[in-house]
C-alpha cells in the first residue's frame, strides 16, 4: 500500500519537530507500506471496480486491509490495539436555555470507546491512531474523538488514516475518504485553539496499482450492513 501524504491539521507546541513524532510517523507508515495483495507480492494491487450485468458493482472489501495493518502494527511495531484510553473526567460547557436564558450543563452520558491503536513514544508522548474502514459518518466521529482527546492534554499525538478518493472508488461503497472530509478541515483546524500542546494529523493512503485482470481476486467483502449496502448499490 502507498502512503500518499500526511496533513497536519493543527500543532500547538510544535510537536512535528519532536523526535517522538518522527518515530511515530515512521512506525505507522511502515505498517501502511507492509500491506500487499496478493500477499507476498510487496505491492497492493486491486482489481478495478466493475459493473455487473444486473447493474450492481463488484468492489473490494476493506477487512483485509485493516487486518494486515493491525498485524504489522501490533506484531512488528509493538502498538497496542483496541485500547480504552482514560481521558479523565470531562464536563460539558455551560449553555443557555431558551427562552429562559438560564445557564445549563447537559450531562455527558456517552463514552468514546476504544481507539484503534495506542502507544507511548520514546520521550513520553501519548499517541492514538484511528484506521478508518467505516462509512463517512464514522470518519467524522473519529476526527471529533481525536480532537477532544487532544484537548484533554492526556494525548499529544492523534492521527486518522483513511483512503484517497481514487482508492475509495474501488472499495466498499461509502467508505470514509479524504475527498468527503476536505470541506471540514478548517473546522477541525479551529479546534486546535483549545489544545495547549498536541498534534492532529490525517494520513492518506492508496493502492499501488489497479488491474483489470479477471483472474485477480477482489479483496473479500464483509457481511455487515454497510458492506451489504455497498454490494447492492446501483449507480
Amino acid at each position: 500500500m502507498k502512503w500518499l501524504r500526511t496533513m497536519i491539521i493543527f500543532d500547538p507546541g510544535d510537536v512535528t519537530s519532536s523526535s517522538d513524532w518522527q518515530k511515530i510517523h515512521e512506525s505507522y507508515v511502515k505498517s501502511i507500506q507492509s500491506i500487499d495483495f496478493p500477499e507476498g507480492s510487496q505491492t497492493l494491487t486491486l482489481r478495478r471496480k466493475t459493473k455487473r450485468s444486473d447493474g450492481q458493482w463488484n468492489r473490494n472489501g476493506v477487512s483485509y486491509l485493516k487486518r494486515r495493518f493491525f498485524e504489522h502494527m501490533v506484531q512488528i511495531e509493538g502498538w497496542h490495539a483496541e485500547v480504552n484510553f482514560d481521558l479523565g473526567k470531562r464536563t460539558a460547557p455551560e449553555l443557555k436555555l431558551y427562552p429562559s436564558l438560564e445557564l445549563y450543563q447537559e450531562p455527558i452520558a456517552s463514552e468514546f470507546g476504544s481507539f484503534d491503536f495506542v502507544t507511548t513514544a520514546p520521550n513520553g508522548a501519548s499517541v492514538v491512531i484511528e484506521w478508518e474502514t467505516g462509512n463517512i459518518s464514522s470518519s467524522h466521529r473519529s476526527m471529533n474523538k481525536l480532537a477532544i482527546a487532544l484537548s484533554t492534554g492526556k494525548v499529544q499525538i492523534g492521527v486518522l488514516i483513511l483512503p484517497s478518493r481514487e482508492h475509495y472508488e474501488h472499495l466498499t461503497d461509502r467508505i470514509g475518504n479524504i475527498a468527503e472530509l476536505s470541506g471540514y478541515l478548517s473546522m477541525w483546524r479551529g479546534l486546535g485553539t483549545h489544545v495547549e500542546r498536541g498534534l492532529l494529523a490525517i494520513t492518506v493512503v492508496e493502492h499501488d496499482s489497479l488491474t483489470d485482470d479477471p483472474q485477480h481476486l477482489y479483496l473479500p467483502v464483509g457481511n455487515d450492513g454497510r458492506a451489504k449496502e455497498g454490494r447492492a448499490k446501483k449507480r
